[in-house]
């Protein structure tokens, strides 16, 4: 019986920041389960279209992990190689993009179906049917094509993601990414979503306004063994909104100190949240090691801020938190959209 499930994460313009964090977490289920899972990385695969060639010859099914943008193009041509190659094989596609536009990612006769959202536990399904040579009907969080016409199963509620096992980390090399980034980074994520509703962001989509967090020892627990197993020099937390629980990210920082394990990380941030918090637990951050924060100030305008219902937010937070960051020797850096539409049409700002 076939049992490999391949999955494949476009290359997309820039060096990558580390290993797909959204492929480790969906082969983790998998391999519990007895599945072996094939991780293709092709920002550091030069010829990622033959290894993908050889791999799924003995597969149960092919996915491909994409963002909006350039990685798209990469998408459709492994998945019309795959086609072409296995016209038998199951292609799957998951992550933001299809999530959020299954019915266009479903039009070409290479997509089989679309696992929409948290994706962990519905690809897991859909690997023990397809094991099993069953329908892939009613499995939730799933997307296909039935009759000449797409078939949206009802949304999986969001799992907590305490009750998920820990990314496969061990499927990758970490060496290969060093060699492209010049030091050994991993990207980590201890949370996902935000409890706020800015209009332009994705994640009210996919995890419904719900913070959702790994508990604070297990994250001092992960991450410092993750730095000593890989030697790592840098770990990026990949959260949308990491100190959405201010006394967490504290009791994470003071948990790294106490661990005495040298290593730099990097969060997200949203500038109201480091304004309620005293300055010294802002330099507590500092002390662990976090040396630069992203804040998603989006725009200086109260009228644009307003727009895109980021309420939570005032323009004086922005400096507040400049200066808290600075003081406790973080570096702050400030993403701004620009061209946000207008609300009566009449172009953009």
């Amino acid at each position: 019986m076939k049992n490999k499930v391949v999955l494949f994460y476009p290359p997309y313009e820039g060096p990558p920041l580390g290993a797909p964090l959204c492929l480790l977490s969906l082969a983790a289920p998998l391999l519990g389960a007895g599945f072996r899972v094939s991780v293709i990385d092709g920002a550091i695969v030069p010829d990622f279209e033959n290894v993908i060639g050889e791999e799924i010859k003995d597969a149960l099914c092919f996915g491909i992990s994409l963002l909006t943008g350039p990685m798209i193009r990469t998408a459709i041509t492994a998945a019309r190689r795959v086609r072409k190659a296995r016209p038998d094989l199951p292609v799957i596609f998951g992550g933001w993009h299809p999530s959020l536009a299954p019915i266009q990612t479903l039009e070409p006769d290479f997509v089989d179906a679309i696992v929409r959202g948290q994706g962990e536990l519905t690809l897991l399904e859909v690997a023990q049917r397809l094991a099993e040579r069953r329908t892939l009907e009613g499995i939730r969080g799933l997307s296909t094509k039935r009759g000449g016409r797409v078939v949206h199963e009802p949304e999986r509620p969001v799992e907590n993601i305490n009750n998920l096992p820990t990314p496969a980390y061990h499927l990758v090399d970490y060496d290969a990414y060093a060699r492209v980034r010049g030091k050994r980074e991993m990207g980590y994520a201890t949370s996902v979503g935000c409890p706020y509703a800015c209009n332009y962001c994705t994640d009210q989509v996919f995890y419904k306004r719900r913070f959702n967090a790994y508990k604070a020892d297990r994250v001092v627990s992960e991450v410092t063994e993750l730095v000593e197993r890989y030697r790592l020099d840098e770990v990026a937390f990949m959260d949308s909104n990491f100190p959405v629980d201010v006394k967490r990210a504290v009791e994470i920082a003071r948990g790294l100190l106490e661990q005495k394990v040298k290593f730099g990380w990097t969060v997200q941030a949203s500038t109201d949240l480091i304004c309620r918090m005293s300055d010294e637990d802002v330099g507590v951050l500092g002390e662990s090691g976090l040396h630069y924060m992203g804040f998603g100030a989006e725009s200086a305008s109260e009228e644009v801020l307003a727009m895109m219902n980021k309420n939570h937010q005032r323009i004086d937070d922005m400096y507040e938190a400049a200066r808290k960051t600075e003081r406790a020797g973080i570096r702050a850096g400030f993403n701004v959209i620009l061209g946000y539409p207008r609300r009566n049409g009449g172009g953009s700002h």
